[in-house]
């Protein structure tokens, strides 16, 4: 079992890099945060491309600087007994809104910065939020 505000903080500041790095605002040492993800990670995107976390990590490293955007996360749930939550990601870039709801598995890990690692990661477009 994970806990709720535990998945919500986690999932928050994950994005939270994810927007300084995009926006390159960032400093290098912050890239430690993926290592929140298992070495088995892997995510299915929204187009429905599996990605392992090697490609994850390599697309997210040369990613640094190149688009400013808001990342807004809503809706978050977690299971009450398994270790999976979901939320609704949304993306602003240059005026553009497109949103997705994602679903994570994670497991207890106390050498976390939030005592989670994330397993997994599936997402969909939202209807009427597609880019």
């Amino acid at each position: 079992m994970i806990a709720r505000a535990s998945f919500e903080t986690e999932v928050r500041e994950l994005h939270s890099f994810f927007e300084r790095w995009f926006a390159g605002t960032a400093e290098r040492a912050e890239l430690s945060w993926l290592d929140v993800l298992d070495d088995s990670f892997h995510m299915i995107g929204p187009d429905g491309r599996l990605q392992s976390v090697g490609e994850i990590r390599s697309a997210i490293e040369s990613a640094f600087g190149r688009r400013s955007m808001l990342i807004e996360i809503r809706n978050v749930w977690v299971h009450p007994t398994a270790p999976i939550g979901t939320y609704e990601e949304w993306q602003t870039i240059g005026g553009d809104v497109t949103g997705r709801i994602s679903s994570a598995v994670m497991k207890n890990d106390r050498s976390a910065p939030n005592g989670l690692r994330w397993m997994h990661l599936h997402e969909t477009w939202l209807p009427d939020a597609r880019p």
